[in-house]
């Protein structure tokens, strides 16, 4: 991958995430060069470059390992000349659209750009759980094939829009925090209901075939558009979460999604909606003027 003279890969960050894509290239026998802001102890054996430039003219490919875009740009706009040749792989968490800008910017210094997301916790980095995905040229992509197969586990190229690949991730990141803030609540209401964390997280598990079928089904019903489903339609849903929105009333919850999901769906009743399945809820999502519209037609209360 590189020359006699160089290390197979520079990481720029030596953070929880830049220390673990360090120690797997390492593991699997990559030589790395690695710069980080502040003194830090570098894993796996790995060279500590004190100047950025060099950290930068010690390999063909980087791996930039650091919190942002804009962190990103801080941190290269000084040695952005040193760009020129090199293969900028970017790992930042960001939004779709500000991948373009960095992409054009590092190409115009004469460097390849490939955008690429780690779906998983650090831990993971280096082992079979490992979840990677990568969008740029396919010679690109095919060029960092050692770090690729360093992170290990599973690696997909999405194709040649970068930006694509931070749609990826950021919907699913999307979606885990959607269950993490599902985690939150729920917690709390079982402690307010007197059920043990322990035994609430043992409960899980149940709804997995059930969580499974709905996003299986769900998904699908998305994609045709058409909703009918008698196996749970909306009046059933209706009825659990106006329970449920008691309960996180009772427990004190502010802002319960419960209460959210309950007027969604009650909306989608007041529509016509009955013997569809939840999924038909989707379709507001879409709607790009629904809530102003709703907000509109809101009654203005009248100081006294």
């Amino acid at each position: 991958m590189a020359d006699a003279h160089m290390t197979d890969a520079t990481v720029i960050g030596a953070g929880v995430m830049g220390s673990a894509v360090t120690r797997a290239c390492r593991a699997a026998g990559l030589s790395v060069t690695v710069w980080n802001r502040t003194p830090v102890r570098v894993p796996g054996g790995a060279g500590i470059a004190s100047d950025l430039a060099e950290a930068l003219r010690s390999s063909p490919v980087l791996v930039l390992c650091l919190l942002n875009y804009a962190v990103t740009r801080e941190v290269l706009e000084p040695v952005r000349p040193e760009l020129d040749g090199r293969l900028v792989v970017q790992t930042a968490s960001g939004v779709p659209s500000q991948v373009p800008t960095l992409a054009t910017w590092v190409e115009a210094a004469g460097g390849r750009y490939l955008e690429a997301a780690i779906l998983n916790y650090p831990q993971a980095v280096g082992t079979e759980h490992c979840f990677t995905v990568y969008g740029g040229a396919e010679r690109d992509y095919q060029e960092i094939g050692p770090v690729v197969a360093a992170l290990g586990g599973t690696a997909t190229y999405l194709g040649a829009d970068p930006a694509y690949v931070k749609a990826y991730h950021t919907v699913s990141a999307a979606y885990y925090y959607s269950i993490v803030n599902g985690l939150l609540e729920c917690a709390a209401i079982a402690t307010a209901c007197g059920v043990p964390l322990e035994e609430f997280a043992k409960s899980i598990p149940m709804y997995d075939p059930g969580l499974r079928s709905t996003i299986d089904v769900g998904v699908e019903l998305m994609r045709r558009g058409d909703y009918g489903y008698e196996q749970a339609p909306l009046t059933t849903h209706i009825d659990i979460l106006r329970n449920l929105a008691v309960l996180a009333d009772e427990a004190r919850v502010d802002h319960s999604f419960f209460s959210v999901l309950r007027d969604r769906v009650q909306r989608a009743l007041e529509k016509g909606y009955r013997r569809e399945h939840v999924a038909v809820v989707y379709e507001q999502f879409r709607e790009p003027d629904g809530h102003r519209e709703r907000a509109a037609t809101l009654p203005t209360e009248t100081p006294a």
